[in-house]
């Protein structure tokens, strides 16, 4: 493969690959990907497939904690390398003060390393490597993580911080 997916290696490329659509319980199941148009989308990754509802039964982990995931992907057969690129949207929410402190981003936004924004109650953009940006923010009890790994993904920071905006105007 041409694309090697940050920190996590492969495996998270192929998993971005091999999951179809997989739904849960959850409050945001079914309804993340409404929240970006594919056109919307397009701004950070071009030729994107609308976007699929993604599995989210790690939230069983969380103590009232519920989540909705959307992936949306673009891949490029480049003759024997394949490229593939991807958005995710990741909306946690919290039924009280106490299973927030689960998924409060309050410590990585005190990070230095990270870009603040005016998005919601808290809101950073962070560089996680070369190809691979995110965006941040909580609304009351909610969080929100836009995470684009593409080629020229820190290109593209003030068109994620778009959507996040558009999300967040949603929320």
């Amino acid at each position: 493969m041409k694309k090697i997916f940050g920190p996590f290696g492969l495996a998270m490329g192929m998993t971005a690959v091999l999951i179809v659509c997989a739904y849960s319980s959850h409050v945001y199941a079914g309804d993340t990907c409404s929240l970006l148009s594919q056109a919307q989308v397009d701004t950070v990754l071009p030729g994107n497939n609308g976007g699929m509802e993604r599995d989210t039964s790690e939230a069983l982990l969380l103590k009232d904690v519920e989540m909705g995931h959307c992936s949306y992907l673009h891949a490029q057969d480049m003759d024997q390398d394949m490229d593939i690129q991807f958005l995710d949207l990741v909306i946690s929410t919290a039924s009280s003060d106490e299973s927030f402190e689960q998924i409060d981003i309050g410590s990585r936004a005190r990070d230095d390393s990270v870009r603040k924004l005016d998005i919601g109650d808290i809101s950073f953009l962070s560089n996680i490597d070369d190809n691979w940006i995110k965006v941040s923010f909580s609304k009351g009890r909610t969080v929100i993580d836009l995470s684009l790994n593409a080629n020229d993904a820190p290109a593209k920071s003030e068109q994620l911080i778009g959507l996040a905006r558009i999300v967040a105007g949603k929320l």
